[in-house]
């Protein structure tokens, strides 16, 4: 059994939804202190042993535009490899990314640097913008979806019920969602591949939007316009156009999607009362 070091330096991107200021502030912080108990480590089972990553919490503060986390990688596999801890802060980086935002939409989005260690870990970059966009939508919009902040733990405990671990190959809906949102969140804003990823994730849950789906088969069929990378509407006037505007549509969607999500987690909670 081997034990490394390392620090991960995550420098956040504040919050950009106007309507969530006064119901997020309290959430934010409520789940970055609860971390320090409900995310303090994470334990990696395979088939020679498990690696536990465990997350010193405590300095955070939801406030904070950048923040240190130091982190302790125990590795008990039978024959330890050095190079492999890398590839399991960056799955606790994701996992922890995806338990957040599940919990609070939109509480944790950034950049995360880590270093220590032996050898070179990857920087990730999360954009937690679908879940805040997300709850900022369905906020007096009248309709199915209610997304609500949720307790950590809760959260935690019905991530862990999915057994997903190491796993990097969906086995099923709830876990193809999962894999979507990390996805999305890897991604620019405004990829068409966006959409195909959102009307997937509508598809795994068994939910539907016709005008998604429709972009979607547009999409993919080649129907709709192809435009340059830098989509700049000041060197191309037609840019303006309403069509080339997909947001409503897409959070829209990621709020039936975020919204389920949480109803899982819910339905857990009571199971388990």
């Amino acid at each position: 059994m081997t034990e490394q070091h390392f620090d991960a330096e995550i420098t956040r991107t504040p919050r950009l939804a106007g309507n969530l200021e006064s119901l997020a502030a309290a959430a934010d912080q409520a789940v970055w202190t609860s971390a320090a108990t409900a995310l303090h480590a994470r334990l990696y089972q395979t088939e020679s042993g498990s690696v536990s990553v465990r997350a010193d919490w405590k300095a955070a503060n939801a406030e904070q535009p950048s923040l240190r986390v130091p982190l302790v990688v125990t590795d008990g596999r039978e024959t330890p490899h050095a190079r492999d801890l890398p590839a399991f802060i960056e799955l606790f980086f994701h996992d922890a990314f995806l338990l957040f935002n599940i919990a609070v939409p939109g509480s944790f989005s950034g950049v995360i640097a880590p270093s220590g260690g032996e050898l070179r870990t990857n920087e990730i970059a999360l954009d937690a913008r679908l879940f805040e966009q997300a709850w900022a939508a369905s906020i007096g919009g009248g309709g199915r979806e209610r997304i609500e902040p949720l307790p950590l733990a809760a959260v935690v405990a019905w991530y862990d019920s999915l057994g997903i671990g190491t796993g990097q190959i969906a086995s099923n809906g709830t876990t193809r969602v999962l894999f979507h949102l990390l996805h999305l969140a890897r991604a620019p804003e405004g990829d068409p591949l966006s959409v195909v990823r959102l009307a997937q994730c509508l598809e795994a849950l068994g939910l539907a939007s016709e005008t998604l789906f429709a972009l979607r088969d547009a999409i993919c069929r080649g129907g709709a316009p192809v435009v340059h990378p830098m989509f700049d509407d000041g060197l191309d006037g037609r840019l303006e156009d309403e069509s080339f505007d997909w947001t409503e549509e897409a959070d829209a969607a990621a709020s039936l999607i975020v919204s389920a999500v949480q109803q899982r987690v819910e339905q857990q909670r009571v199971r388990e009362r």
